[in-house]
């Protein structure tokens, strides 16, 4: 019995022991240390919005760095040469999925095109771009990706500090557990991915609800996407790109580059053939698609350069007009003609 006792005393002061050990290791996160780029930023957030500095040390000590998020930021599929990116979101799922959100969502779409002037299909188009309709949000917690990016990262680390700051904001607003909220390893969020700062500012409460839900709620998610177009100055009616022939070197050209930077006529005037039925005075940007046996230019207009507000991507902006245009086109060729 009292060997039995001994042991039993061994044992209980080895758990003991470990459990210190284990409790030594990994303190409560009320004693974890923050780096002091993370505290001088929880610094700023109780100073300039009054956010309580406990709690806020608690969520950002309980926090890892994300590799996963480092790896996806430094291979983004936007980086791909034109003709290996269009395949991938210019596909026949999106078209034929397209046409079917689009049917199931006509009145919506009808009504956001009437308010906002954006036409249905780049609504559409974009939605498809994004997310697959909803299929794909993305599984990465928006706390971690945007800690990993604003103090771990080394791709403008400014830009996601500022949208952690928008994040932080905006949940509270809403009424959020900051902790809970999953999307992209950017950190952009719902079926339109919208970044926190876009959808603090952009979004809209388009079912008038009295709040704005970019998950549940296509009103919102339709009206949202279309507001934001509008915002950045997309043009009703007008035309979106046209592929030119150039003389000499293009890249030598004084204002090639994303931005309208000069009228279709002054482009003439610098060596650029543009159709001859495009408006001479409208404005455009001059920029480059890589094909697999050459290269194309092509001038990209004011709704371009909306949809590049989107996502700064000339890849991008051209799958968002090409997709739509396509899924305009299937749709128009299932709807029976009226006698």
């Amino acid at each position: 019995m009292i060997l039995a006792r001994s042991i039993v005393g061994i044992l209980a002061a080895g758990t003991l022991a470990f459990a210190f050990t284990l409790h030594a290791q990994t303190p409560p996160t009320e004693f974890r240390p923050l780096s002091e780029p993370v505290q001088r930023f929880v610094d700023a957030m109780v100073q300039a919005h009054g956010f309580d500095r406990a709690a806020l040390h608690d969520l950002f000590a309980a926090i890892e760095p994300s590799a996963g998020v480092q790896r996806a930021i430094s291979a983004p599929s936007t980086a791909k040469p034109w003709h290996e990116f269009r395949p991938l979101f210019v596909d026949p799922s999106r078209v034929e999925n397209g046409v079917k959100f689009w049917n199931a969502n006509a009145d919506l779409l009808a009504r956001a095109e009437s308010r906002f002037g954006v036409p249905a299909a780049v609504i559409v188009s974009i939605i498809g771009i994004e997310t697959r309709y909803g299929r794909y949000i993305g599984g990465f917690r928006i706390l971690d990706a945007l800690y990993t990016l604003a103090f771990e990262g080394e791709r403008r680390p400014d830009f996601f500090r500022g949208e952690l700051e928008q994040f932080l904001l905006l949940a509270r607003e809403q009424g959020w557990d900051p902790a809970q909220i999953k999307g992209s390893y950017a950190g952009a969020m719902g079926w339109p991915q919208f970044m926190p700062s876009s959808y603090r500012r952009y979004s809209v409460d388009f079912d008038a609800d009295g709040g704005v839900d970019l998950w549940s709620s296509m009103a919102d998610v339709i009206g949202s996407v279309a507001s934001y177009l509008a915002q950045f100055g997309w043009k009703t009616g007008e035309p979106f790109a046209v592929q030119v022939q150039v003389e000499g070197d293009p890249e030598q050209l004084p204002g090639i580059g994303y931005e309208p930077a000069f009228t279709v006529a002054q482009w003439r005037m610098r060596g650029v053939d543009a159709p001859r039925e495009t408006p001479p005075g409208l404005s455009g940007g001059l920029f480059r698609l890589d094909l697999a046996d050459g290269s194309e230019y092509w001038l990209g207009f004011e709704n371009f350069y909306a949809v590049l507000r989107y996502n700064r991507s000339r890849h991008y902006a051209m799958a968002v007009w090409q997709l739509a245009q396509e899924i305009a086109a299937a749709r128009e060729a299932l709807t029976p003609a009226v006698p």
